[in-house]
């Protein structure tokens, strides 16, 4: 899916298909954000005035980079799970043994249809932390552009945490259930939070400054 355009992306993405679908959707949403991050980093690399953050913004945006290249591979990973999970719904339940067989398979598809969600939540908690760092060192004309891109990585957060639970919620395996909902339950609220308050500043900062 990375090889295509966004033009393709977007029309796979509204149509009548069950993939691309939200999980793909946020892992773009939070690529994006990172990307913005690393905008941000490179208009200030080089400069005089920030040469002594000059370091710090460099291992920032080798990370961001990082992140954003695993959240691209995140997109496609999101419709491979999506897939025996589709397939398992299909199974048949005439007997017993095959309705025992079709609950095995599909719960052990709904983990995996939880876990990858799961994994596009941290590289968006971490960019977050990441894009926080970025707005307090960074270049100064751009730390709207950090806000944004916290915005994104929140927005791919929440979106994340539903195709989460959504799966959860077909589980029969309440131990996992707990697990994987605990997971996402934490990720959610650390990033939040975080995410929510280096906004404010950001927002509160130009209002401020135009009055």
């Amino acid at each position: 899916m990375k090889e295509q355009t966004i033009e393709q992306f977007l029309t796979d993405l509204s149509a009548k298909q069950s993939t691309p679908g939200a999980g793909g959707a946020a892992a773009l949403v939070a690529a994006l954000g990172s990307s913005l991050g690393s905008m941000v980093g490179n208009f200030t690399l080089g400069k005089k005035k920030y040469q002594v953050v000059e370091s710090e913004v460099e291992t920032i945006v080798e990370e961001l980079e990082q992140i954003k290249w695993c959240l691209e591979g995140l997109i496609q990973k999101d419709a491979d799970a999506f897939y025996p999970l589709a397939q398992a719904y299909k199974l048949p339940k005439s007997t017993p043994a095959e309705i025992d067989y079709k609950e095995k398979v599909i719960e052990e598809a709904l983990v995996g249809a939880s876990v990858v969600p799961i994994e596009i939540m941290e590289k968006a908690l971490r960019a977050i932390e990441l894009l926080e760092q970025m707005s307090k060192i960074g270049n100064k004309m751009l730390i709207a552009d950090a806000g944004t891109g916290i915005v994104f990585c929140k927005a791919a957060l929440e979106g994340a945490s539903l195709s989460v639970y959504i799966n959860t919620a077909s589980m029969k395996n309440k131990q996992k259930k707990e697990a994987l909902n605990l997971k996402a339950d934490q990720l959610l609220e650390k990033g939040t939070i975080l995410a929510t308050n280096v906004y404010q500043k950001i927002s509160l900062l130009y209002k401020s400054s135009s009055q």
